[in-house]
């Protein structure tokens, strides 16, 4: 019986040498600018009725880290910009965006006249629907 409790006294004398020379791992060190971005809301998601330079938003809709835009524009040329200044602010949020581009005053029923869909594997793919 002595063996064992001479034994555990060893262990625990050992134990306690080692504490002391290495100390108590402390958490690193975050900084302020750290926080605050890990703080930070992510940007919201476009919303129906928001206007920007040459292109409105006329429906917006989310599911399954899916998001679907689509948008009037004066200037179907210009379909990647406005691609890119919609999914830039999400792209960390949503494996893919799809945003359908149409004309003003084009209706909801037919048919848009491009598709720009991004995934992070593969970027921007456009489909141009209409020959216009």
């Amino acid at each position: 019986m002595a063996r064992v409790l001479l034994f555990g006294a060893v262990w625990i004398g050992l134990l306690v040498t080692l504490a002391l020379a290495f100390g108590v791992p402390k958490a690193p060190k975050v900084s302020t600018a750290m926080r605050a971005a890990a703080s930070a809301a992510p940007p919201p998601p476009p919303r129906v009725g928001a206007r920007y330079p040459g292109w409105t938003v006329t429906r917006a809709y989310s599911a399954h880290h899916m998001m679907v835009v689509e948008v009037d524009t004066d200037n179907l040329g210009n379909g990647s910009r406005v691609a890119a200044q919609i999914v830039e602010p999400l792209a960390g949020r949503y494996d893919e965006v799809l945003i359908y581009l149409r004309e003003p005053g084009q209706s909801a029923a037919d048919m848009p006249a491009r598709r720009i869909q991004w995934t992070a594997r593969a970027g921007y793919i456009e489909s141009v629907y209409d020959s216009k």
